[in-house]
């Protein structure tokens, strides 16, 4: 047995029995082909003619029996009769990491089986001594219907074992603290995948945000050199100079706008002597007279 409580047939009956469905037939320690042929764990085709995806299943329950299997590329013998190949393991032997490029990954969790990676299929020919092994010798040991699994008669069989010894309300009191504890460990998987999640949605808003800061900035600083060339600045002036240089246009705006003022005031009064003159004009004209 594994560090992770499951024995390796265990696993693979358990995998069998959550990919048997009535569009799939499913074999296990079926040997493919004549005497030395691979011999997957798990082995399932599809009841479909036109795509019957042959697909192996390589169960591991011991890093180092994964790492002997990754490394010599038992795995790869398996190609010639299925279109993926798909590593089983119990939740937290490995990572996707550690599994061969283009071979998927499926984890026993506490309740079900999860697809951690998909393998990249192929199309592949079911060789025909393949096929005629499946016919002749494994119709009758394709997995039949769902039966209860090891892990639930164990759990059976303990609760008559209490239900006998203590009576049936402490034997039930061991069926809801067993219920409890199942539903606990969901229910904390759950919450890690929810943080996980809002732990990547909040990263995702923070870039998005970062961005958009990164993105003002820099148009602040192009119209903040736009601003400098017109002003006629030079654009490699320290920031002292550069406040030098903007109280000295002040200083000139300021001064042009006095000229201006100036300016308008003469052009009053002279409009005013103009004025003045012409209605001066016919009284001059008669004294000269």
């Amino acid at each position: 047995m594994s560090d992770h409580g499951w024995k390796h047939d265990a696993l693979a009956e358990d995998l069998a029995q959550h990919l048997r469905s009535d569009q799939r037939m499913v074999w296990t320690d079926m040997q493919i082909g004549p005497a030395g042929s691979p011999r997957p764990d798990v082995y399932t085709l599809e009841k479909s003619y036109s795509k019957p995806m042959p697909t192996a299943y390589e169960c591991k329950i011991s890093r180092s029996d994964l790492r002997s299997d990754t490394t010599s590329g038992k795995w790869q013998k398996y190609l010639s009769f299925a279109g993926a190949v798909v590593f089983a393991v119990p939740d937290g032997l490995c990572t996707a990491a550690d599994i061969p490029v283009g071979c998927g990954l499926i984890v026993r969790k506490a309740q079900t089986w999860r697809h951690v990676r998909k393998a990249t299929r192929s199309a592949v020919a079911l060789p025909m001594d393949a096929a005629m092994k499946l016919l002749i010798d494994g119709v009758g040991r394709c997995t039949g219907p769902r039966l209860p699994q090891m892990r639930h008669a164990d759990l059976w069989r303990e609760n008559a074992a209490v239900r006998k010894k203590f009576g049936a309300a402490v034997a039930k009191a061991a069926v809801d603290l067993t219920s409890v504890q199942t539903q606990i460990a969901d229910l904390s998987e759950m919450r890690a995948e929810g943080f996980k999640r809002v732990d990547r949605e909040v990263a995702a808003r923070r870039e998005y945000l970062i961005g958009q800061v990164r993105a003002e900035c820099a148009e602040f600083e192009q119209a903040k050199r736009d601003l400098i060339e017109w002003l006629g600045i030079d654009g490699d002036m320290s920031a002292f100079a550069v406040r030098r240089r903007i109280v000295q246009l002040k200083a000139e705006c300021s001064a042009d706008a006095r000229v201006e003022r100036v300016e308008a005031a003469l052009n009053r009064a002279l409009h005013s002597v103009r004025n003045a003159a012409d209605m001066l004009a016919p009284e001059a004209r008669e004294g000269a007279a």
